[in-house]
Parts: structure tokens; C-alpha cells; sequence
């Protein structure tokens, strides 16, 4: 059996063939702005597609930014992207604010991180909201790498400092912490 290989930033897509092989029919390449493209790969044995290629028409459909943009906040260094919700991460942020919907004015935490929930309806995106941690401390680049499936969201903070799950503790620089937050009937709350 062909070993399945893919080149660096795509995804490819296999069929069986009736000689107990493997040949690449598809392969997604991402581009910037969450689109992809779609080929025939080719190049590999047994590939009738080699010369049909697939194209998918890319669109702008919207331009966003953070309610409170600042410099060197970090808008957009994570993203994630479920149906009709997208996530951004910014872990530059600087607000002192705790929680979800906090005030977003005190810029005294630099580098606390915060994360931009934005839905899209009838084709437009608005923000739904402004997630801060629980326990908002400069450093914690809250927002740095994020998960979401469904109604459940993922936030890492690889700066938090606090130790043995005690919030106020920051005697641990640099241990990190996870996330968790849900949201039901439109609503965001944290569940760790």
C-alpha cells in the first residue's frame, strides 16, 4: 500500500483503487482569511485527475476589528471558526477587565490577552462578545491558541502565572492556564 503523504499546507483527500492502492483525488490548500481552494492534486500514480482543476470562487465578506483596538494587541493572532461563530484571539491585549462584556477602558494589565466572539447573520458579522479571564493579569497572552466545536469554546493563556488551581496565587510564572467557556441561548459563561 502507497504511503498517504501531503505537501506542506494542504490537505489531501484519498480513494481507494481496486489494486488495494491509494490515489490523491482532492486536496485543500488554505489561504488567508479562513477560505480555502480546492484542486485536483495530481502527481500521484493512478490520478486520473491530473489535469481537471476545481477552483473555488473566494469572497470578502466582512472586515473586523476589536471594540477597543489598540497597537500591539494582537487581533487575529488565533482564530477559530464554527458554522456561523468566529473566534479571534488577542493576546496582546491590555485591559484589566475580568470576565465576559467587561470594561474595556483600563489599559493597566499589558498583555493580558482577550478574545472577540463574532456571529454572522444574513451574511453580516457583529461582535457578540468580549472575553476576558477570570483572573486578568498582565503576561497571560489569554487568547493565545483557541478551540471551539459547537457551543463550547477553548482559550489558552500559556502566561498565567497562578499556582495549584488557586487563582491568586501567582507564584507559578509562566504555567499557564485553559479556558472554558459555553454559551447557551446566545449567552457566554465560563465553566473553568
Amino acid at each position: 500500500m502507497e504511503t498517504l503523504t501531503s505537501a506542506k499546507g494542504t490537505i489531501p483527500f484519498h480513494s481507494p483503487t481496486n489494486r488495494g492502492t491509494w490515489r490523491q483525488v482532492l486536496c485543500l490548500l488554505t489561504l488567508a482569511a479562513l477560505s480555502l481552494t480546492i484542486n485536483a492534486c495530481g502527481g500521484g500514480n493512478d490520478s486520473p485527475q491530473t489535469a481537471r482543476q476545481i477552483v473555488a470562487q473566494l469572497v470578502q465578506q466582512g472586515y473586523l476589528k476589536a471594540s477597543n483596538t489598540e497597537a500591539g494587541d494582537g487581533f487575529g493572532y488565533s482564530l477559530a471558526l464554527a458554522g456561523d461563530t468566529l473566534v479571534v484571539g488577542a493576546p496582546g491585549e491590555a485591559s484589566a477587565a475580568t470576565g465576559i462584556n467587561g470594561t474595556q477602558g483600563d489599559n493597566s494589565a499589558v498583555n493580558s490577552g482577550a478574545v472577540y466572539i463574532f456571529t454572522r447573520t444574513n451574511g453580516v458579522w457583529s461582535q457578540q462578545a468580549y472575553l476576558k479571564a477570570s483572573n486578568t493579569e498582565a503576561d497571560d497572552v489569554f487568547g493565545w491558541s483557541l478551540a471551539l466545536a459547537g457551543e463550547t469554546l477553548v482559550v489558552g493563556a500559556p502566561g498565567e502565572a497562578s499556582a495549584d488551581g488557586d487563582q491568586t496565587d501567582n507564584s507559578a510564572q509562566d504555567s499557564g492556564a485553559v479556558y472554558v467557556f459555553t454559551r447557551t441561548n446566545g449567552v457566554w459563561s465560563q465553566q473553568a
